[in-house]
């Protein structure tokens, strides 16, 4: 199997006298077509999420408000992200082990690649590190 590292995505930032926009314009600024949209919001102080890994779905996790820190471990290694800037989301590819740290007042928008479906999730990390083999494959 082949996997993928996490890596952040641009978005097109257009800017005028009006403010900002951020967009995916139809969708060409993501890595796959998206198929639902979820907010993360009203975390407490030191709220951690995460804490799995998908065997199929892909995601794209940008913060509408505040800051997030997300711990990733895939084939490619273990990776820290800091993620605070409205025009930039987070690639995750399946078999990417995700921690995600939350501030207080942040609002995290995660866009997937699938449905929710339950059977998609790796939720034990002795079975992701299993799964993914115990070594790096790239």
């Amino acid at each position: 199997m082949k996997y993928e590292a996490p890596y952040l995505v641009p978005f097109l930032q257009i800017s005028d006298a009006s403010g900002n926009i951020a967009s995916t314009q139809d969708m060409s600024g993501l890595p796959f077509p998206a198929n639902r949209i979820f907010w993360v919001f009203g975390a407490a102080p030191g709220s951690v999420r995460g804490g799995h890994a998908h065997k199929t779905t892909k995601e794209i996790l940008t913060v509408v408000k505040g800051q997030v820190r997300v711990e990733t471990e895939s084939a490619y290694g273990n990776h820290s992200f800091f993620l605070e800037n409205l025009s930039q989301g987070l690639y995750i590819p399946p078999f990417c082990w995700i921690t995600v740290h939350l501030e207080p007042e942040t609002i995290l928008c995660c866009i997937t690649s699938s449905y929710f479906d339950e059977a998609d999730y790796i939720r034990e990390y002795g079975e992701f590190k299993a799964l993914l083999g115990g070594v790096n494959q790239r």
